[in-house]
C-alpha cells in the first residue's frame, strides 16, 4: 500500500508468522519490531497489508502485531461463517498467546467492532489502551440512532447490501474503495484508490457479506461507559462513513478518551495523513503504557 521505510523492520520480520485457533483455522500475522506492544486490527474487506506504511513506522519503538482477520489477507475463514464474536475470540487468543500484556489496541473501521466484542466477551485486563478510527458502536441508524454510517444505512438497506455483495462483489468493491477516502484524495490519488481496489478485490463476497451481516448486528453502545482504560477516538474530518459527531459521542461515553480530527483525511487516515497519524498513535501508546505499567507497580507494591 505504501513505499517502504529507510530504517524499517528486517525482511525476515515481514515474514507472515501463524497462530493455529481453536478450530483448527491458521491465522497469519505479522510481528514486527521490538519494545511494547501495538496491535493493529484491520477493517471489513481490508487485511494487515493495509497498516504497512504506519506498521513499519511504529516498529521503530514498538513491538507491532499485524493480524489478517479470517477471510481477509492470507487467513482462511474456516468452519462456519465468519462472525464479529468469532474475530473477538481470535484476537483475544491472539493476544493471550503471544504475552502481550501490556498493550495497545488500534482498530480501523470494523477492527474497532472487533476490540469492543473482544472487551465484552473477554475483557480488558491485557489492554493499556485503544485507538478506535473512524468507527461507529452501531453502523445502523433508525429512528432513535442517526449517528451510524453517514448514508443513513438502515436495516432494509444493510440487506440490499449485502445481497449486491454476494451477487457482483468485484462491482460493490468498485463503488466501495473511493469512498474510503477524502473525495479530493481519491480524485487527487488515483493510484491509492487502486492499490486499495487491488486488494479489496480479492476477497470472498459471500464471507464478506456473512461479515457485513454481523457487524450490522452490532450494538455496543450500552457496553462503552464500561471500558475503563485510554481511548484515542482518530477521525478523519472529511470521511463519507461517519461524521464527527460520531466521535463526539464516543468521547462523551467512553470514560477516559480524547479524539483527534486527521483534517484531510476520510475514512483512512493512517492511508491519508500517515505521519500525522503515527505521531498522535506514538504519543497515545506512550502514555497510556506507561499508566498501565505504573498502574501495575502500585498494584504489585499494595498485595
Amino acid at each position: 500500500m505504501a513505499n517502504p521505510q529507510p530504517h524499517g523492520p528486517e525482511d525476515g520480520e515481514r515474514m507472515p508468522h501463524h497462530l493455529t485457533l481453536r478450530d483448527g483455522t491458521v491465522m497469519a500475522y505479522r510481528d514486527i519490531g521490538r519494545g511494547p506492544g501495538i496491535l493493529l486490527v484491520h477493517g471489513w474487506a481490508a487485511s494487515g497489508e493495509f497498516f504497512d506504511d504506519i506498521a513499519t513506522r511504529l516498529a521503530d519503538e514498538f513491538r507491532v502485531i499485524i493480524p489478517d482477520l479470517r477471510g481477509h489477507g492470507d487467513t482462511p475463514v474456516g468452519p462456519g461463517n465468519a462472525s464479529i464474536p468469532g474475530l473477538a475470540d481470535d484476537m483475544d487468543e491472539l493476544v493471550r498467546t503471544l504475552g502481550l500484556a501490556p498493550v495497545v489496541a488500534l482498530g480501523w473501521s470494523m477492527g474497532a467492532t472487533v476490540l469492543w466484542s473482544m472487551i465484552e466477551r473477554h475483557g480488558h485486563d491485557r489492554l493499556a489502551g485503544m485507538v478506535i478510527e473512524d468507527m461507529s458502536p452501531r453502523i445502523l441508524n433508525d429512528a432513535s440512532w442517526t449517528l451510524g454510517m453517514s448514508s443513513g444505512m438502515d436495516v432494509e438497506a444493510s440487506v440490499r447490501a449485502t445481497a449486491a455483495m454476494r451477487a457482483d462483489w468485484p462491482a460493490y468493491a468498485a463503488a466501495f474503495a473511493p469512498r474510503m477516502f477524502a473525495r479530493d484524495r481519491a480524485a487527487r490519488e488515483p493510484q491509492m484508490v487502486a492499490n486499495a481496489l487491488t486488494l479489496l478485490t480479492a476477497r470472498n463476497a459471500n464471507a464478506m457479506a456473512d461479515l457485513w451481516a454481523s457487524m450490522a448486528q452490532q450494538d455496543l453502545r450500552d457496553i462503552l461507559p464500561g471500558m475503563a482504560i485510554p481511548a484515542l477516538i482518530a477521525f478523519g474530518e472529511r470521511s463519507d462513513a461517519y461524521g464527527p459527531e460520531t466521535s463526539r459521542y464516543l468521547v462523551e461515553t467512553l470514560p477516559a478518551a480524547t479524539a483527534h480530527g486527521f483534517a484531510h483525511s476520510g475514512h483512512a487516515p493512517h492511508l491519508e495523513q500517515p505521519e500525522e497519524f503515527v505521531d498522535a498513535v506514538r504519543l497515545f501508546a506512550r502514555q497510556a503504557l506507561a499508566q498501565a505499567i505504573s498502574n501495575d507497580t502500585i498494584e504489585g507494591s499494595t498485595q
